[in-house]
């Protein structure tokens, strides 16, 4: 073939591509990937982290509530105080979150723990018993104590959580913001705690080796 043919027929082609083109009719449209199935609202790691939020914030709510008869210590009743309304808050919040999922249907699985104490970082009974029959700087020892361990406890969950939702790329709804309040606020009143024990001297003495 002729460099003179090549070059109309090549014309011809570019052509016939433009009028395709502009009349798409005569062309078959290419087929869309398929959307990809919407992630569910909550896993069932999601809804344990809930389930047993739940049950250590009660906890704290209780050990906040023995704090005013037992202590004269503004400081400790106005942080108890600020605990009980905190951890209430989050109780309702996780509790209809949890309503929400049964709403849309997911499985309500039996995410309770047995044990003495249920979890890490909880009291047991025995502990919460010491706590009721104390008073004085031996009550504030104790109750911080105590609170600096089931918030510590928190802490841990909440970290396991946002390492799961990392993990998964993952943010779901309500939960991701709570996980990251929890650690944010539990780690700084753990240090304030940690100071009030050594500042009022109710910490118990380091024994010597």
């Amino acid at each position: 073939m002729t460099a003179r043919l090549v070059v109309p027929l090549l014309l011809c082609g570019l052509a016939d591509a433009a009028l395709g083109q502009e009349h798409p009719a005569n062309h078959q449209p290419a087929s869309r990937p398929s959307a990809r199935p919407s992630a569910p609202l909550y896993t069932d790691d999601d809804l344990a982290f809930l389930t047993h939020m739940i049950t250590h914030h009660r906890q704290a709510v209780v050990m906040a509530a023995l704090v005013p008869a037992r202590s004269d210590r503004e400081e400790l009743l106005t942080f108890a105080r600020n605990i009980a309304a905190a951890q209430q808050a989050e109780i309702d919040q996780m509790r209809a979150l949890l309503q929400a999922a049964a709403d849309r249907g997911l499985p309500t699985l039996d995410h309770a723990m047995a044990g003495d104490p249920p979890m890490p970082g909880m009291l047991s009974k025995a502990q919460m018993t010491a706590l009721e029959t104390a008073g004085g700087a031996e009550f504030e020892r104790l109750w911080l104590q105590g609170m600096v361990r089931h918030h510590q406890g928190g802490l841990d969950m909440a970290l396991a959580q946002q390492q799961r939702e990392f993990a998964q790329q993952r943010q779901p709804y309500g939960i991701a913001t709570m996980a990251d309040d929890i650690v944010t606020t539990q780690r700084a009143e753990i240090g304030m705690m940690r100071t009030w024990l050594a500042r009022w001297g109710v910490a118990p003495p380091v024994p010597r080796p």
